[in-house]
C-alpha cells in the first residue's frame, strides 16, 4: 500500500508537501461554511441566528467524531512508521464501523431532544427557535456522512495521501456553491426552502465528497475489509481519543453556555458570533492543515524512534505558523469592517462584528501555535496534555465573560475569549518543547 515515508528527508519540505493539500482541503471546508453563511446572511440576521444556535449541536457531533479520528490517526501513522501495514488496515476498518454506529446514535438522541436543546438558549423568539429546530433536524440526516468523511480524511492523511482529500473536498465545495442558492432561495418555479435548504445543500455536498474518497481511495478501504473486526482495537482507539474528545465536548458545552450569556445582548449578538467564527475559521483551518501534517509526521517518527526529527520538525512548523498568525492578526485588527460586511449588510450587526474581530485579532497568533502543539502532542500519543490546558482556560471564559461584560458590555465577552486563547497557546507550546526535549534525552541515553 502506498504511503509517504516521513522518517527520512528534510523535515520542513516534508511538512510543507504534506500540509499544503490539507490546508487546501481545509480552506474548501471553510469555504463550505462561508458560502452557507453568505447566502443565509442575505436572508437576514434571524436566519443567521437560527443556524448559529443549531450549529452548536452540529459542532458537538464533530467533537464526538474525535473519539474515532484521533486514536485512529495516531495508531495508523505509528503502525506505518513501524512497518506494520496490516495492523494499520485493521484500525481503518474498525474506524469506519465506529463512525457509522456513533453517528446514528448521536442523530437519534439529538433528534428526539431537538426542541428542548434549542429552547435552552431562551431566545424568546418562536420564529427563530423554529428555524433553528428545522435546521438541526435536517442536518442530522447528514451526520453519518460527516463522520465518515472526517474519518477518511484523517486516515488518508496518515497514509500521506492528502491529494485525494483535497480533490474530494473541492468537488463537494463546487456542489455546495451550486446547491446553496438553489435550495435556499429557489429558482424560477422551484421554491426555496430557507434554512432547511442550507442543511440539504451541505448534506448532499458531503455525500459527493465521501463518494469520491471511497471510489478513488478504495485501495485503502478494500484492503482493510479483509481484516477482522477487532473490538480490542476499537476500545484502544477510543481510549487514546477520550482526553481530546472530553476536551472538545466540554468546550462545546462551554460555548453553549457562553452563547446563553451572549444572547442577553440580543439575537443579533449570536449572529455576530456565528459570522465571526466563520471568518476566524480561515486561520483555524489553515493551521489545521499544518496540525494534521505535524501529527502524521510526529506519529511516524515516534513509531520509528527518531526523536531528533520530531524536535526539528516541530521547530520548522512553528516558524511557519508564527508568520501566518501575525499576518492574520493584523488583518483582523486593521480590516474588521470589510471582512464582516462580506457576510451581512445590516449596519448594527456589522458594527458589533467590528468589536468581535478586533478583540479576537490579538489572539490569532497564539491560537495558531496552540493548534500546532495539539497536533504534535497527538502524534506522540500524549493526548492527555492539551485537554488539561484547554478545559481549565476555556472554562475560565465563563466567569471572565460575566465579569467583563458587566463592566464594558458585549466586548467583554470577546475579550474573555481572546485572553484565554493567548494563555493556552503559550502554555501548550512551552509544555511540548519540554516533553520533546525530555524524550530526546531519554532516547539518547538508551542508545
Amino acid at each position: 500500500m502506498n504511503k509517504i515515508d516521513m522518517t527520512t528527508g528534510n523535515e520542513r519540505d516534508i511538512l510543507i508537501k504534506l500540509s499544503l493539500p490539507i490546508i487546501a482541503s481545509n480552506f474548501i471546508q471553510t469555504a463550505f461554511g462561508m458560502i452557507n453563511m453568505i447566502w443565509i446572511g442575505r436572508a437576514g440576521s434571524d436566519a443567521v441566528s437560527a443556524i448559529g444556535t443549531a450549529s452548536f449541536f452540529i459542532n458537538l457531533a464533530t467533537a464526538l467524531s474525535t473519539l474515532i479520528i484521533i486514536g485512529t490517526g495516531i495508531r495508523i501513522a505509528q503502525s506505518l512508521g513501524a512497518g506494520k501495514e496490516a495492523e494499520a488496515e485493521v484500525y481503518l476498518k474498525n474506524s469506519l464501523i465506529l463512525s457509522v454506529f456513533i453517528s446514528i446514535v448521536f442523530s437519534a438522541i439529538v433528534g428526539l431532544l431537538s426542541r428542548q436543546l434549542i429552547g435552552f438558549f431562551e431566545m424568546n423568539n418562536p420564529y427563530i427557535e423554529q428555524m433553528a429546530v428545522d435546521y438541526l433536524l435536517y442536518s442530522l440526516i447528514g451526520m453519518p456522512f460527516l463522520f465518515l468523511t472526517t474519518t477518511l480524511t484523517t486516515v488518508l492523511t496518515s497514509y500521506g495521501n492528502t491529494k485525494l482529500t483535497f480533490q474530494a473536498n473541492t468537488a463537494g465545495f463546487v456542489a455546495n456553491i451550486v446547491l446553496d442558492p438553489l435550495l435556499i432561495f429557489g429558482f424560477g418555479i422551484i421554491p426555496g426552502f430557507g434554512v432547511i435548504g442550507a442543511a440539504w445543500a451541505t448534506t448532499l455536498s458531503r455525500i459527493l465528497t465521501l463518494a469520491i474518497m471511497v471510489i478513488f481511495g478504495n485501495k485503502y478501504i478494500v484492503a482493510s475489509l479483509k481484516q477482522k473486526i477487532d473490538f480490542k482495537k476499537m476500545f484502544e482507539v477510543c481510549r487514546i481519543s477520550v482526553p481530546v474528545t472530553v476536551q472538545r465536548v466540554i468546550f462545546i458545552f462551554i460555548s453553549i453556555y457562553m452563547a446563553k450569556i451572549i444572547v442577553q445582548f440580543g439575537t443579533e449578538a449570536i449572529a455576530v458570533q456565528k459570522i465571526g467564527i466563520q471568518i476566524e475559521s480561515i486561520s483555524y483551518m489553515t493551521i489545521g492543515g499544518i496540525q494534521g501534517a505535524i501529527a502524521a509526521f510526529v506519529g511516524q517518527n515516534y513509531g520509528a524512534k527518531h526523536m531528533g526529527r520530531i524536535n526539528s520538525g516541530f521547530n520548522s512548523a512553528l516558524k511557519l505558523v508564527t508568520v501566518f498568525g501575525i499576518i492574520i492578526s493584523l488583518l483582523f485588527i486593521l480590516f474588521p469592517k470589510p471582512l464582516f460586511s462580506i457576510f451581512i449588510d445590516e449596519p448594527d450587526v456589522i458594527e458589533m462584528g467590528v468589536g468581535y474581530m478586533q478583540a479576537l485579532g490579538f489572539s490569532q497568533l497564539f491560537m495558531c501555535i496552540e493548534l500546532l502543539s495539539v497536533g504534535a502532542f497527538n502524534g506522540m500519543g500524549k493526548t492527555y496534555a492539551p485537554p488539561i490546558v484547554s478545559i481549565i482556560f476555556s472554562a475560565a471564559r465563563i466567569p471572565l465573560a460575566i465579569l467583563l461584560s458587566g463592566f464594558i458590555g458585549l466586548e467583554g465577552i470577546w475579550i474573555s475569549i481572546s485572553v484565554t486563547s493567548i494563555v493556552k497557546g503559550i502554555l501548550l507550546t512551552a509544555w511540548f518543547k519540554i516533553i520533546s526535549k525530555r524524550e530526546m534525552r531519554a532516547a539518547k541515553a538508551i542508545a
